[in-house]
């Protein structure tokens, strides 16, 4: 079954509480404290060393429990993704209006520019920037705790606004899950589901600007059932950075998307129809035959038998099957299995120029 009661909670980060591996070397986490009121009774420091075991709850704020490490004898590191200008994903034009609280999001429809998190079908991120981590080993940057620590000291403060993504206590006094929640290893199986992932969504509203904090585990798998989140591949995110370094010929990212038409308007016939273009960065020539653009709708274009590309080439690509919507939405490349290569997405605005939008990789 997955998780019960997956929503968001919009609140303001007060403090955090960190636990080491010499607290806890187990399943050691971060608690961030928060409150969706106004008026914050100030708590002094942005953390404390914890000694012993057990959860600490601090009358009159929220706990959010954020993993830094996996129970996973086996595999115990976490994948983390980072994004610091995160303002054009379609999710923040659900978000920015709301008021502080909690919001259940079960009953509502699972969509890629939703406000339902799915880190495989949302196209939430670069999934190549991301980064295999262990929670706490000496050095500077090269653990859980180092990369989380300045986000959060940020939000606090600056006193910006959180989201946070996840399944509430059972008491409601805070949540949890605030990761990656599909594509388990058997143990936890009985959580995945789709659209229905933590993570966590930083606002600065003086600046404008937003982060997205994105977590997973490296046990988990990179493909998962469209219907019940469950692995499809035995490739892990473990094994996906792994073999990123040292396999040229892997599949995902051997094809990137760079730029989209989203509905041009010309009776001219020479003007360029509505299309993507490809670009593929490998040194031999990739086929494309029977491969899918799809939108955050569900629609897509197959690309017919003879489509390739050259070793560093770029191409342009119709779709005229598929839809671009002005209001923003997702654009998601599938391999001939159906598996993702890659994703991206754009906001309302950057559309309107008619103009084409370009894609950072």
């Amino acid at each position: 079954m997955p998780i019960r009661n997956y929503g968001l909670w919009k609140a303001t980060p007060v403090s955090y509480i960190v636990e080491h591996e010499e607290d806890d070397h187990e399943s050691p986490h971060l608690s961030l404290y928060f409150s969706d009121k106004g008026g914050l009774t100030h708590h002094s420091g942005h953390k404390s060393r914890r000694a012993s075991r057990g959860n600490i709850e601090i009358p009159g704020l929220f706990r959010a429990a954020i993993n830094v490490k996996s129970g996973d004898k086996n595999e115990s590191r976490l994948v983390y993704w980072v994004n610091h200008d995160y303002k054009n994903h379609p999710i923040v034009n659900s978000l920015a209006d709301l008021s502080s609280g909690f919001y259940p999001l079960e009953e509502t429809e699972p969509n890629p520019v939703g406000a339902r998190l799915d880190y495989i079908r949302s196209n939430l991120f670069n999934v190549n920037t991301g980064r295999i981590l262990p929670h706490d080993v000496p050095g500077s940057n090269n653990d859980m705790i180092d990369v989380l620590e300045p986000e959060l000291k940020q939000a606090i403060d600056s006193k910006a606004d959180i989201y946070l993504f996840g399944e509430p206590f059972s008491d409601r006094k805070g949540i949890h899950n605030v990761h990656m929640n599909q594509g388990n290893v058997d143990r936890f199986a009985n959580d995945d589901g789709v659209f229905q992932d933590g993570g966590l969504l930083i606002n600065y509203p003086l600046s404008g600007r937003w982060v997205g904090v994105f977590i997973g585990f490296a046990s988990q798998a990179v493909h998962t059932d469209n219907n019940t989140g469950h692995a499809i591949s035995s490739e892990t995110w473990g094994d996906y950075f792994g073999r990123k370094k040292r396999d040229a010929g892997l599949t995902e990212d051997s094809v990137t998307i760079n730029e989209a038409l989203m509905r041009p308007e010309s009776n001219d016939p020479r003007a360029r129809r509505r299309s993507v273009i490809l670009t593929n960065p490998k040194d031999h020539r990739i086929s494309l035959a029977s491969w899918k653009i799809k939108n955050s709708a569900g629609e897509f274009q197959t690309l017919p038998h003879n489509a390739a590309l050259d070793a560093e080439s770029t191409q342009a690509f119709e779709i005229p099957d598929v839809h671009l919507s002005n209001l923003g939405d997702t654009i998601t490349l599938l391999n001939e299995q159906g598996l993702k290569v890659d994703g991206v997405s754009y906001l309302s605005r950057q559309g309107f120029d008619r103009l084409p939008v370009a894609f950072a990789h």
